[in-house]
């Protein structure tokens, strides 16, 4: 008679899994910061391919109607490499007057700044202690903007134009791959798990892309709003203002304050008088405000569903991995990693904690009672 087999405690599958789980999830995490700090050391390469990953997820949908329409795949890519050029050559023109402009206003700030806000400043500092009054004393703000700043600045405006040509190559080959990643994860899974994929990737690009075209077209808003303001009242540089405002907004929760702060700045340095900086400051916050924490969210909705202190957080964190950069990258990067995080069963957990409206995590399935 053959004696059954025991099986060894704990060589259950079903009770290793909930222990998998749990290593799982701390796993991941140490994954992520390693990743993070090896995109920090090689930021040269991997930001101008995340950011033409996502330039080119905005005109996907474009280079697909133009295939519907039997345009050859090549004109359709050439189309979005000009119009993305384009764009990046009006910026260029524009920094380029923005900055006579300033080099020629520069003077009479100066000289309200030695005239005006110096003296007074320098009294509040001296009844704080003499080391602050001396510091005080001492500092020019026209010093931000001597020759050789401007020398440096435009060294790594040059930098950053050879980046945006490594942005455009990369562009190319993406838009030129697209509809090839679906049918290489067909062929290279079963068909469950490769509907799975495709259906993750697919929920990637289409909540990334919504929060993309919908950020731009908030901002765009928020950039004319503040440059009609400022110019209803006079403000000097209205233009660079706007823009300034424009790319602000890419930041999560604290850009649109930065903006505001830096325009009501520039109008109380500018009048003399109290009224008009006042008057003025009350609209723009009036009406950033109404863009940024009504408008915005009635547009977007809830599609992101991301914990307002994870975004704070991801804002920081990729901050320190891609600089400015990376702080407007984080939100569609910490969305996609949520959305993965959906998708698989061990890391729903994480999914949960990430989101600021558990329920509606789609990949939590309710219990039957």
């Amino acid at each position: 008679m053959e004696v059954p087999k025991t099986q060894p405690v704990g060589s259950d599958p079903l009770a290793l899994k909930p222990i998998r789980n749990v290593y799982a999830i701390p796993a991941v995490i140490v994954s992520i910061i390693l990743i993070a700090i090896i995109f920090h050391v090689l930021s040269d390469a991997f930001l101008p391919f995340v950011t033409a990953l996502l330039i080119a997820n905005i005109f996907t949908p474009m280079v697909e109607f133009l295939k519907k329409k039997k345009v050859p795949m090549g004109i359709s890519i050439v189309l979005v490499l000009v119009i993305v050029a384009g764009v990046l050559t009006l910026i260029g023109l524009f920094v380029n007057v923005t900055v006579a402009t300033f080099i020629e206003i520069a003077p009479k700030y100066q000289a309200k700044w030695d005239q005006q806000y110096l003296p007074k400043i320098i009294e509040i500092a001296g009844s704080v202690s003499k080391d602050a009054q001396q510091k005080v004393m001492h500092f020019n703000p026209m010093s931000i903007i001597n020759p050789s700043q401007f020398s440096n600045a435009l060294f790594s405006l040059t930098s950053l134009i050879s980046g945006f040509a490594l942005i455009l190559l990369f562009m190319l080959f993406i838009l030129a791959s697209n509809g090839q990643f679906r049918i290489k994860i067909a062929k290279a899974f079963p068909s469950d798990g490769s509907n799975k994929l495709a259906h993750i990737v697919e929920n990637i690009d289409t909540r990334v892309r919504k929060y993309l075209l919908t950020t731009l077209m908030v901002n765009t808003l928020a950039g004319v709003v503040m440059v009609i303001e400022l110019s209803l009242f006079g403000v000097d540089l209205a233009l660079l203002l706007g823009v300034l405002t424009f790319l602000l907004m890419f930041i999560p929760s604290i850009g649109s304050i930065f903006a505001i702060v830096i325009a009501i700045a520039a109008a109380f340095v500018q009048f003399d008088s109290l009224i008009t900086p006042i008057i003025l400051s009350i609209i723009v916050i009036v009406s950033q405000l109404m863009i940024g924490s009504v408008l915005s969210p009635r547009i977007m909705g809830k599609s992101l569903n991301l914990s307002p202190l994870l975004l704070l957080v991801s804002i920081i964190f990729w901050g320190w991995v891609w600089g400015p950069m990376g702080m407007i990258l984080s939100v569609p990067i910490t969305s996609s990693i949520a959305i993965i995080f959906e998708n698989i069963p061990a890391l729903q957990p994480l999914a949960i904690l990430m989101s600021s409206e558990p329920s509606k995590v789609k990949g939590i399935r309710k219990k039957k009672v």
